[in-house]
């Protein structure tokens, strides 16, 4: 009998990685995570059909690996459990729904081009409402779900126990644990803790992904005088479309 498997990776991108090498077609994800790593993609809820739309941004990250999935076939359910703060009124660079009225271009453009669309189920929660995970889902955990830099730092511990307290009716043949340092508390003996109580939770054997890109220098770090310029106009940006969010415009 196969062991279960927990993958413990850096960045969100290497899950991709992982379910390309296995082949991995059509499968189920139940994904943990304060964004939805949906960037670049438009849900029709009610038709559930899922777009490829414009995103100046297309090379896969941790932002968008899961539309990757969903358009190559490796993935066709989805659902999306976050908490508050969190979910697509907290990321600026998310799923796009078809009633948002940035939108209504793309869905233009969509018609236009006699789109069909990619068939999804496609469902979004949050962890109040969250009760099981469902036979045959991947579970995916982002660390942020826990340690998001949105949540105060002492209350990490208390959701990490309140989770791995879950009577879990499914035990997943598949789970990914995604450090994200770019999103979560500087944590990492918590996160190492967290994959080992859970690989024991599961009787799960752990596997370490390398992440090749831990290597490469971001090139525009060094270039801080244009960082500077920049920083203050995104940050009026952001606080504009999150004032924006907040009345339900989208």
């Amino acid at each position: 009998m196969t062991k279960r498997k927990i993958y413990s990776v850096e960045s969100h991108e290497q899950v991709l990685q992982v379910w390309r090498e296995q082949g991995v077609r059509q499968a189920n994800v139940l994904h943990l995570d304060f964004h939805c790593d949906l960037r670049g993609l438009l849900i029709n809820r009610k038709t559930q059909k899922a777009f490829r739309i414009w995103d100046r941004h297309w090379k896969l990250d941790e932002g968008n690996f899961l539309t990757h999935a969903v358009l190559e076939g490796v993935v066709t359910g989805i659902r999306w459990v976050h908490d508050e703060p969190g979910g697509r009124q907290d990321d600026l660079k998310t799923v796009k729904y078809e009633s948002d009225l940035s939108a209504l271009v793309h869905r233009t453009v969509l018609k236009v081009r006699r789109c069909p669309g990619i068939p999804i189920h496609f469902k979004v929660m949050p962890k109040t409402q969250w009760r099981e995970i469902k036979a045959g889902e991947i579970l995916d955990i982002d660390w942020d779900f826990f340690a998001s830099c949105e949540y105060p730092k002492d209350s990490i511990q208390n959701r990490v126990e309140f989770f791995l307290a879950r009577d879990w009716s499914q035990i997943p043949e598949q789970t990914f644990v995604c450090y994200s340092p770019n999103y979560s508390h500087s944590t990492r003996a918590q996160f190492n803790e967290f994959v080992n109580n859970l690989a024991s939770k599961f009787d799960a054997e752990i596997v370490d992904v390398p992440n090749p890109a831990s290597a490469k220098v971001n090139a525009f770090s060094g270039k801080s005088t244009l960082k500077s310029l920049i920083q203050p106009a995104r940050q009026i940006y952001h606080s504009a479309c999150h004032a924006l969010r907040r009345h339900g415009i989208y």
